[in-house]
């Protein structure tokens, strides 16, 4: 039968009827046996026949479903191919269930169901929709690489003969596949010898034959397409911005599919889940579902699943009408008919497109004259026109012209973009040409195109007739580059895990040139890690560590200048916050294993699992947390407001994050700053952390160490940290008030002193003793008044005088001298009349040592430091912010000058003290029995109490000042307070004490005013009560 299935179209010489021929292609399965069992071939014949007899040879062919032959059987002889002849071709169909085979869409372009035009002798042939081919790929041991691998010898004998037994093999397995057509052997390569082949069948396949083809040749590797169906639009090319569905439909289940894009530039990717890209699943049929639909979609779609060792394909076109991206631009930008003299201004429109080879129709609003088209530089296609601007007769003060990009190939989109061309007549206010920039009018902008190949514009604006600063949006064209491939992994394409090490690099790359630092150039950057960050969540991905060495690089580099972080448009820096948060996300987002620190210029990142450190930092922490340090990042975050509180920030932020952002355990977290060591004395430091949802710093949960560990930081939560200081000193409420006041009381009472004294002289000093203790109190409550007065006199010294600051300083350095070296003569008397009882002091000997220690003393004092200290010089003798003594640090400053000798002086006075106070509670052997304890402990406190004002115990307090911060509350408070209270009174004490308290001036007093006399009766003073007549009442 198969010799009578002939495609001669002359049989004995005669020519067929060809206006009246019916081609019919058949397709004939057969099998026959052999050695390895059943195989099959697929034969294609070509039957011409009459038109009048085309139904009867259907239906006969039809009718047998089986033909027996010597050693074989003839199956399922199908038609796939409908032709209708003539004298100069053939219009051919295929039959339902088949499509044109590939040389066939290839050469004629007919790929679809529809009619294709061939000649007569070309054969036309339409093969199953169902057909599959195999790509294998199949190791075997067994044969030697040396001759089928080797180029030289292909073709050669050894090759041949090989070559033929390798495909006998493999056709034995595969031949036995219903529909199998044909294996063609592709190459060779070494690994013992592996086998790369294609397998064609030209009908379906069952998946369980591929399995046990790969498992029976052990080594394979099967890649099929043809199994698996896929459905693209049909209706092609599609609109940018539209919707589209790409299903792929499997003949049974098969697991998970991996999706693939191959661009026209033959770049494949796999596609994920992205803003344009959604998956889907509908029973067997697995979808991708664009939305949005950009440019970057248009090429073929690949659909695979994998089973073993075997992946099954399915390819489809998408194709879409682009539309171009355009930058127009006038010339000139502002027709000027304030100074032109013609009346007529033309002004060329220029729209530029990159080039491309879809084909735009361009139109323009209003139609304008000498349209040009031109290629610049073979990337850019410049579209020209001319606009006319009449200045006498054009009233409008802005003219506008738009370019419309048609793509020829789509159904309703088109782009188009507008140019304002703003009038500048007789009336309008403009900014005269400035380095380069063109004479502008009011209140609009100039633009000029970016250098360096750089990607944006930059313009100016001109308003009210003065040029603002320019504003740049120029981004390197490499940092262009890398945004638009963050873009596509966003939209779906792509994995940001095969990508990121490339881009992080290349990011780091670009970070590192002269013309980075500018604010369009950081900002690109921190949108890429934003981005990436972004669409690493959304792919569920982990930062590993060797993506980290040039994110941590990238990172530090953008902070090199900080002046590029301001916004030229408003000045602000507030960019940074997105850049604190960017980095704390991605850090966040990262699995880091490493140990290694990565320190670069400006950011450090460190694995912590104790304890580490950053700059000048430190952290402690009981769990793995990742430290990031920062410097010059304090310069361009938002400055710290809390309540109102004025603080100087820390030079160094630490971001600190739990490692693999692990959410068990505690946060708690002990951080300390060098900074500290240069706080100021009495001045507040302050924890705080950024708060992202709140967007400011916070002191929530932080707490500083206080002035005992004043570089301590604990916080119980991780985040962005930092150490302020107070600018301004801590201050205690109504301190001033309390101290002038009383210094008032102390000036009216030591005033009043004097004058008792003077009245009463004569009654009390009846004595050496009483005239010595007189004496010395005398001028005690004489320097001390002196000296508060001199300090009532510089209570503002921003209003005094420097002359008069510097002379207040040496009064009350002197006079607050000499009432402490009286404080000591009166003291040397006390322990003179304790010590030596039986030997009195001599009068002149007490005046030779009193005037020496009380005056003389104080003024060598003043005198050398003085000199030593400049010649008095303001800000080394004194400061003019307080007309006071300065203090440089420990045992640094002229204020040493009092504090040493006043210290000695207090501690010699307080032994003094100690002393008497021993000396009353041991009493003689005759008087032991006589005391009473109660008695003995009221002398004890009188003692104190009479004693203190006049000794300068109090002032002991001012040593608790010097070691008491004003932070370490409330013991500082407490001190300061006492010390303010009872010094700034000691006046009013002294009179209390050692004036009105003692019975003998108030007797001479009463007398004195009552104008009486009364004798006084003279008693000896024993030794034994020395120190009593000094504080009996």
């Amino acid at each position: 039968m198969l010799s009578g299935l002939t495609s001669q179209r002359e049989i004995d010489g005669t020519k067929m009827n060809l206006s009246k021929g019916v081609i019919l292609l058949f397709l004939s399965i057969i099998f026959k046996v052999a050695v390895a069992g059943n195989s099959t071939m697929v034969y294609f014949v070509e039957l011409e026949i009459e038109k009048s007899v085309y139904s009867n040879v259907v239906d006969i062919l039809g009718e047998n479903a089986q033909i027996n032959v010597k050693n074989a059987t003839v199956t399922e002889i199908t038609s796939t191919t409908d032709c209708m002849l003539n004298e100069t071709h053939k219009n051919c169909l295929c039959m339902p269930g088949n499509t044109w085979s590939e040389d066939i869409c290839k050469n004629h372009a007919c790929c679809k169901d529809e009619s294709c035009s061939l000649k007569p002798k070309e054969t036309a042939v339409c093969l199953s929709d169902k057909r599959v081919s195999i790509n294998g790929n199949t190791t075997m041991s067994e044969y030697d690489c040396s001759i089928l691998c080797v180029k030289e010898k292909k073709g050669s004998d050894e090759y041949e003969t090989l070559n033929q037994k390798i495909r006998d093999k493999l056709a034995e397995h595969y031949s036995t596949f219903k529909y199998f057509d044909s294996l063609i052997i592709n190459g060779y390569s070494y690994g013992s010898v592996v086998v790369d082949y294609t397998v064609k069948i030209l009908g379906p396949v069952s998946i369980n034959e591929l399995k046990n083809t790969a498992i029976t040749l052990n080594g394979t590797r099967l890649v099929t397409t043809g199994l698996i169906s896929i459905q693209v639009p049909e209706d092609q090319p599609i609109d940018i911005g539209s919707v589209a569905n790409i299903t792929c439909t499997p003949p049974e289940a098969l697991g998970e599919v991996k999706w693939f894009l191959t661009d026209d530039k033959n770049k494949t990717t796999q596609i994920t889940k992205g803003q344009e890209a959604k998956f889907t699943k509908d029973d067997r049929k697995d979808i991708v579902a664009l939305s949005g639909i950009s440019e970057s979609w248009k090429g073929k779609f690949t659909c695979v699943y994998t089973q073993g060792t075997i992946e099954h394909k399915a390819s489809g076109e998408l194709d879409i009408a682009l539309l171009p991206e355009i930058q127009a631009r006038s010339t000139p930008q502002f027709p000027d008919c304030k100074t032109t003299s013609p009346p007529v201004i033309p002004c060329k429109i220029e729209c530029n497109i990159p080039f491309s080879k879809e084909n735009y129709t361009v139109t323009w609003d209003p139609g304008l004259s000498d349209v040009q088209v031109t290629v610049i530089q073979g990337d850019v296609i410049s579209y020209t026109a001319v606009k006319n601007i009449y200045c006498k007769e054009n009233n409008d003060e802005t003219v506008e012209v738009s370019c419309n990009f048609t793509n020829n190939r789509s159904k309703s989109n088109s782009r188009k973009v507008t140019v304002q061309l703003p009038i500048i007549k007789k009336s309008s206010q403009t900014c005269e040409p400035n380095e380069g920039w063109p004479i502008t009018k009011s209140n609009y902008n100039a633009s000029k195109n970016c250098i360096n190949s750089a990607v944006g514009l930059r313009t100016r604006e001109c308003k009210n007739g003065t040029w603002q600063n320019e504003i740049s949006s120029c981004v390197n064209k490499d940092l262009h580059v890398i945004e638009k491939d963050v873009q596509e992994l966003n939209k779906g394409i792509g994995f940001i895990k095969d990508s990121a090490k490339d881009i992080f690099e290349r990011i780091k790359d670009s970070t590192t040139i002269k013309t980075f630092n500018s604010f369009a150039n950081i900002n690109a950057s921190i949108s890429i890690l934003d981005v990436m960050n972004y669409v690493s969540q959304q792919q569920k991905n982990k930062w590993n560590d060797t993506v980290i060495p040039d994110f941590v690089n990238s990172i530090s580099n953008v902070l090199n200048d900080t002046n590029a972080w301001k916004n030229p448009a408003n000045l602000d820096t507030d960019l940074s916050v997105k850049y604190l948060n960017t980095v704390e996300e991605m850090v966040s987002n990262s699995n880091l294993s490493s140990n290694v620190s990565h320190n670069y210029k400006n950011v450090e990142l460190k694995l912590c699992n104790d304890n580490c450190g950053s700059f000048n930092t430190s952290v402690i922490t009981g769990n793995g947390v990742i430290v990031i340090g920062f410097q010059n990042l304090h310069e361009i975050l938002p400055k710290p407001k809390l309540n109102d509180i004025n603080a100087i920030p820390e030079t160094t932020i630490l971001s600190i994050t739990t490692v693999n952002n692990n959410t068990s355990g505690t946060k708690r977290v002990e951080m300390t700053f060098d900074y500290s060591k240069t706080r100021l004395p009495n001045h507040e430091m302050y924890c705080v952390f950024w708060n992202v949802s709140a967007n400011k710093w916070s002191r929530e949960g932080c707490i500083w160490g206080g002035a005992t560990n004043a570089e301590l930081c604990t916080c119980d939560h991780n985040s962005a940290f930092t150490i302020l200081m107070s600018k301004d000193k801590v201050t205690l409420p109504y301190m001033e008030e309390l101290t002038y006041v009383g210094l008032g009381i102390s000036i009216v009472s030591l005033v009043l002193c004097l004058i008792i004294e003077i009245l009463v002289w004569d009654a009390v000093v009846k004595s050496d003793i009483s005239n010595f203790r007189h004496v010395a109190v005398f001028n005690i409550a004489l320097c001390l008044l002196f000296a508060h007065c001199g300090f009532l006199a510089s209570a503002e010294p921003e209003k005094t005088p420097a002359q008069w600051c510097s002379i207040l300083t040496v009064v009350k350095h002197f006079f607050f001298l000499a009432v402490f070296f009286w404080m000591l003569c009166l003291s040397f008397v006390i322990l003179h009349q304790i010590i030596f009882v039986f030997d009195h002091l001599r009068k002149r000997v007490f005046w030779g040592l009193s005037i020496t220690l009380g005056y003389v003393c104080p003024i060598l004092c003043v005198a050398i430091t003085f000199i030593t200290f400049r010649n008095g010089e303001a800000g080394h003798y004194y400061s003019e912010t307080t007309c006071w003594l300065v203090y440089k640090g420990t045992l640094k400053g002229s204020i040493y000058a009092f504090i040493l000798p006043v210290g000695t002086i207090v501690f010699i006075n307080l032994f003094t003290l100690a002393v008497v106070i021993m000396k009353i509670a041991t009493p003689t052997v005759s008087e032991a029995k006589a005391r009473d304890e109660k008695e003995v402990a009221k002398s004890m406190i009188k003692t104190i109490v009479f004693l203190s004002p006049v000794l300068g115990i109090t002032w002991i307090f001012g040593f608790f000042i010097m070691n008491l911060d004003l932070t370490q509350k409330p013991w500082a408070q407490v001190v300061n307070y006492t010390f303010t209270v009872l010094n700034s009174l000691q006046g009013f004490f002294i009179l209390l004490t050692n004036c009105v308290g003692e019975k003998k001036v108030r007797d001479a007093l009463v007398k004195r005013f009552k104008g009486s006399k009364q004798s006084t009766h003279s008693k000896s003073e024993s030794s034994s009560r020395a120190t009593s007549s000094i504080i009996k009442k």
